[in-house]
């Protein structure tokens, strides 16, 4: 997403200005400034990826606080557009290496032209999204990127990831590991199963923008996700926190709940699995008879009747006919 940063004394054309941005894919309004001494002064500390200035302004002009700007700003990336009725001002759009030049009235089109010659500037030929990678072991296994879904290069790796993060506090021995994915094989050949699958999996993840880092000490491996989300890992965290339900956490129990989107590894007959997935399903259980008993003390019965629905074919059938008595 770029961030823009707008400069005019008129605050109906500024203002005009942002709301033409707002409508525009990639790009956000972060400052806007009527008095540009007051925008030289905060415009490097907002660091913005362009900054759109007006020209025609009384006492320091666009030309001007453009040319400052450039001169003791330090981010190197900062892009410049200027912003005039007068298309003899774009030879000074030149001189100052400025990205681009608008006339007035401003138009969508004119703003699109400008997102694209950010992204080319930066030598993007695509824009790239901002949204972090996704590891997902609840219900089907996948992994998810800018809303795409990733597929496992084999099924082995797959497991392999699944292993790892459900050990990643304590780690896992590269021998319980060889034992559950290579039993049958010699040792010589399962560790070098391990040492090319543990290759491969840091390539695929890395190559899909998917941040982890895997280390192995003392024949224990284990994995850091410096820069993904995985839904397992959120709903821990969550657990560990030990909440009472009340009215200021109660769209956090919530999102939670909407993290089990099935059991662990559903759809994967992983028999080393078998305690954590029954063990997550319960805790999955007991935050939906708080949320349920919570909506039902305190009268809430439109929203009892969504949760119901919400989570009515991840319950196992005894389980949701306790929850219905006790409504």
């Amino acid at each position: 997403m770029i961030k823009a940063v707008l400069v005019d004394d008129e605050i109906l054309v500024l203002n005009l200005l942002g709301k033409i941005i707002s409508e525009t894919k990639d790009i956000e309004v972060i400052g806007t400034f009527t008095d540009p001494e007051l925008a030289l002064v905060e415009i490097p500390k907002l660091q913005p990826n362009v900054v759109f200035l007006d020209v025609d302004m009384p006492e320091l002009n666009g030309i001007e606080l453009g040319t400052r700007l450039i001169e003791s700003n330090e981010n190197e990336d900062m892009e410049i557009v200027f912003v005039t009725a007068y298309e003899q001002y774009a030879i000074h759009a030149f001189k100052l290496n400025a990205i681009h030049y608008i006339l007035k009235p401003v138009d969508p089109h004119s703003i699109n032209e400008i997102v694209s010659r950010v992204y080319q500037k930066k030598g993007r030929e695509e824009k790239k999204s901002t949204e972090r990678g996704e590891i997902n072991l609840f219900g089907n296994v996948h992994l998810r990127v800018n809303g795409n879904n990733i597929d496992f290069l084999t099924g082995k790796i797959e497991e392999l990831l699944a292993l790892l993060i459900l050990n990643r506090g304590k780690g896992i021995s590269k021998w319980v590991i060889t034992d559950i994915l290579w039993k049958n094989s010699s040792i010589e050949k399962s560790l070098q199963n391990l040492y090319t699958m543990i290759f491969r999996l840091k390539k695929m993840l890395k190559n899909v923008g998917i941040k982890v880092n895997v280390t192995s000490k003392n024949s224990i491996y284990r994995i850091e996700l410096t820069d993904a989300y995985c839904d397992v890992i959120e709903f821990d965290r969550f657990m560990k926190k030990r909440l009472r339900v009340n009215d200021h956490n109660l769209d956090e129990f919530k999102r939670v709940i909407s993290l089990y989107q099935g059991d662990l590894f559903e759809e994967k007959d992983y028999l080393w699995c078998m305690n954590d997935r029954e063990r997550y399903y319960q805790d999955f259980v007991n935050l939906v008879k708080v949320v349920a008993n919570y909506y039902g003390e305190n009268k809430r019965f439109d929203q009892l009747e969504n949760l119901f629905h919400t989570v009515r074919h991840k319950v196992r059938e005894e389980d949701f006919e306790q929850l219905i008595v006790k409504k």
